[in-house]
């Protein structure tokens, strides 16, 4: 059985739902939807009038604080990797610089 609102609406949430086993029901068990199991989103559950059919929709669940510092936390390890790695970069070139200075030098000092 399910109990819904009260109101002259198409769309209206449904407030509980439950089964007394064997009892017959207003809703057929046999066919009752399942929520799907997305991460960070929540259901609630809705019966169409017209149709008899009932339905999920899914909303946001708001982050946490500690969700939130999760995220800033591993954004500004990405930032720090990719700076070293630019680091390095620009430390390679430099050292290319300088040989490519030091090969000129020697090469004018043997003239």
């Amino acid at each position: 059985m399910i109990i819904i609102e009260n109101t002259e609406a198409t769309k209206v949430k449904v407030v509980a739902a439950f089964s007394f086993g064997e009892i017959a029901v207003e809703y057929d068990m046999s066919t009752f939807p399942q929520p799907e199991n997305i991460p960070g989103k929540t259901h609630e559950m809705f019966y169409d009038k017209e149709t008899k059919l009932l339905y999920y929709e899914y909303t946001d669940i708001p982050k946490t604080a500690l969700e939130l510092l999760q995220e800033e936390t591993q954004q500004l390890k990405l930032a720090i990797a990719e700076s070293a790695e630019a680091q390095q970069q620009d430390k390679i070139e430099n050292q290319l610089a300088i040989a490519e200075v030091a090969e000129l030098v020697a090469s004018k000092e043997v003239l």
